[in-house]
């Protein structure tokens, strides 16, 4: 009798593979790569924090354009409709 080296279940003699788990008899048990390990970033730092807040007060700059843009039209848009009824 044979025995699966990855699992260790009892195999026949003329068995290739193992019908428990699948692995391949008479081949050595391939080592499962380890995931790379990830740098460690800090928590919090006052670099990022500024840096973020920059790029926060750079979107509300934006998206603050665009409300009144789109404000603007509504209005219009509704003046033009009143005139025009």
């Amino acid at each position: 009798m044979k025995y699966c080296p990855n699992c260790g279940a009892q195999l026949p003699d003329n068995a290739n593979f193992c019908g428990s788990c699948g692995a391949r008899i008479g081949a050595t048990p391939q080592p499962q790569p380890q995931p790379a390990e990830q740098p460690k970033q800090k928590m919090f730092s006052m670099d990022n924090y500024r840096a973020n807040r920059e790029a926060q007060k750079q979107r509300m700059k934006k998206m603050k354009w665009w409300h009144w843009a789109i404000i603007a039209i509504g209005v219009t848009m509704l003046t033009m409709m009143k005139l025009g009824a």
